[in-house]
């Protein structure tokens, strides 16, 4: 009878532990940042933001990469409303102009620029 008593506590602890695991994974997933706060690091004020200054080759490499982490942390959010594969293709396309500008293309500043259109995007997947 003992060692059944052992045997269920450990079964217990085993399946307590997965559970732990499978809920930090999902914090893996869940973005850093929301889209509000992203839009307003690194689009705002609208003149001079990190996206002009990345798009026009005035930002550091540092200022490069946190705005590619930016958008990487968009892409991991969801809209408020849309489609999700237009949603997943637009941030797909913003994470892919900022790593050409980080590896110096040729264009890769004018394709940013394009990527970025924040008039479409905000048509389809901004709430009211």
């Amino acid at each position: 009878m003992r060692t059944v008593k052992y045997f269920v506590m450990a079964v217990m602890t085993m399946g307590l532990a997965a559970s732990l695991g499978m809920f930090r994974a999902a914090d893996e997933d869940k973005p850093k940042y929301d889209i509000e706060e992203i839009m307003e690091k690194a689009h705002k004020p609208p003149k001079n933001s990190l996206f002009v200054q990345v798009a026009k080759g005035t930002a550091s490499k540092e200022q490069q990469k946190q705005l590619l982490e930016y958008y990487q942390e968009l892409a991991k959010n969801k809209p408020e409303k849309g489609d999700i594969k237009d949603w997943q293709k637009r941030t797909s396309a913003l994470v892919k102009a900022t790593k050409d500008v980080i590896d110096g293309k040729e264009g890769a500043g004018q394709n940013l620029m394009k990527a970025a259109n924040c008039k479409a995007c905000h048509q389809v997947h901004r709430g009211e």
